[in-house]
């Protein structure tokens, strides 16, 4: 039956939602809308950040707890390092010590053991990818490669695509981008960050187009066109093909 419902995933175009960081925005924001459409998808935790939020009033990352609330609601949680350091400036002890940190912290505090990496700000080099490879079977890339558009059944789990959305892009260049990936069967993966009612920053999303991108997602799946995955199932599909 398994094998069955992947060849099925197959026949539909791909979509999966990251949220990198798991700041308090992506909680207060971000897990509401995604609730509201029964959209899944995958969190990159900075592990430490977290640590720290559940000692602070106000803190800028989620607690563990609020990471917790995605993982009840069908999130993949990833890996995110454990301080957020641009890993090609640090020694190999140092970056095994942010990816096992890291991973033995989201298993302590949320009884799974993360497979997927994203690299803090993007950066990465031949030296990295292959200690990244060594501790988890996906890495992302924040920009570059494919821009978010993987083809099943020939994506580099070590370099998967994804395509920022931010405050500058509009949510029907989004949802055609979605309808193409139903029509081509591609994989496209989105990447946020913050969110923001009003007044968004340079790495943030008005709320409101994070809600027409994922009304726009919703409704293709419901109408069976697209299947929303979080990353560590659309890699396996495109695996298996």
């Amino acid at each position: 039956m398994a094998g069955r419902a992947q060849a099925d995933d197959a026949t539909r175009g791909l979509l999966t939602i990251t949220f990198d960081d798991a700041n308090w925005t992506q909680y207060r924001h971000g897990l509401p809308v995604m609730r509201e459409y029964g959209v899944p998808g995958t969190l990159f935790v900075i592990s430490g950040r977290a640590n720290e939020a559940g000692r602070k009033q106000r803190a800028w990352g989620m607690t563990w707890a609020q990471v917790a609330e995605f993982r009840d609601a069908g999130w993949e949680i990833g890996s995110h390092s454990v301080s957020h350091p641009s890993l090609p400036g640090i020694s190999d002890a140092e970056i095994v010590r942010e990816l096992d940190t890291s991973r033995a912290d989201i298993e302590q505090q949320l009884h799974q053991r993360p497979v997927s990496f994203a690299s803090p700000y993007g950066d990465y080099d031949a030296r990295t990818l292959s200690l990244i490879g060594d501790h988890y079977a996906n890495h992302v890339l924040a920009w570059g490669g494919t821009e978010g558009r993987n083809r099943i059944g020939d994506t580099d789990p070590g370099q998967i695509g994804r395509m920022q959305i931010d405050l500058r892009v509009d949510p029907e260049a989004v949802c055609a981008e979605m309808r193409r990936a139903a029509e081509r069967k591609i994989w496209l993966v989105l990447m946020f960050h913050g969110f923001s009612v009003a007044d968004a920053g340079p790495y943030e999303t008005p709320t409101a187009t994070l809600r027409d991108v994922v009304a726009c997602a919703a409704h293709l799946r419901d109408s069976g066109r697209l299947n929303i995955v979080t990353l560590r199932d659309g890699m396996a599909i495109a695996a298996a093909h």
